[in-house]
């Protein structure tokens, strides 16, 4: 009797730094420009340094990056923010809305210090890889994270890899 393999398809997650978010929006308009995939996207970034918290100003940026954001899909997004006291006050817009801002113990996930790396770790990105995005994080720079099934995120590795190259 011959064993049957079941070979299953899970959906794997990419991201990509970048310095700019004028290339978030370039990668993401052409993601939307194919109908035919079924990609989750998510953009997180930093809004401001942790000791330079000025409400008027940090209303003032949510809502210059929250309409970016919004402006780049068809449909409705989810967008949120929230206080990391390791990286500061950052956005988290796309699919991992809900992670970041689920409660335990009355604190955000994404608010808590290891918190952002943990919601990576959990997306299946290796310990050394998600290191490096949350420093790039820290450093200011916006990720753009990508769920999806193999066939669907390999199109775009390419564009997403050339437009990292112009940082």
């Amino acid at each position: 009797m011959k064993a049957n393999i079941q070979v299953k398809n899970e959906k794997q997650v990419f991201i990509k730094s970048y310095a700019e978010f004028l290339l978030v929006e370039k990668a993401v308009k052409r993601i939307n420009q194919n109908k035919n995939n079924h990609l989750q996207l998510s953009i997180l970034g930093k809004i401001v340094e942790k000791a330079k918290v000025d409400k008027r100003k940090l209303i003032e940026a949510k809502e210059i990056i929250e309409t970016k954001c919004k402006s780049l899909f068809e449909f409705p997004i989810d967008f949120g923010m929230l206080t990391n006291p390791e990286i500061g006050v950052i956005f988290i817009t796309g699919f991992l809305v809900d992670t970041f801002l689920q409660e335990v113990e009355k604190k955000t996930i994404g608010s808590l210090s290891t918190g952002p790396y943990g919601i990576l770790r959990g997306l299946g990105i290796n310990s050394e890889r998600t290191t490096f995005y949350i420093n790039a994080l820290e450093k200011g720079n916006y990720l753009l994270i990508l769920r999806g099934y193999e066939n669907e995120i390999n199109p775009f590795i390419d564009l997403l890899d050339n437009l990292a190259e112009q940082n």
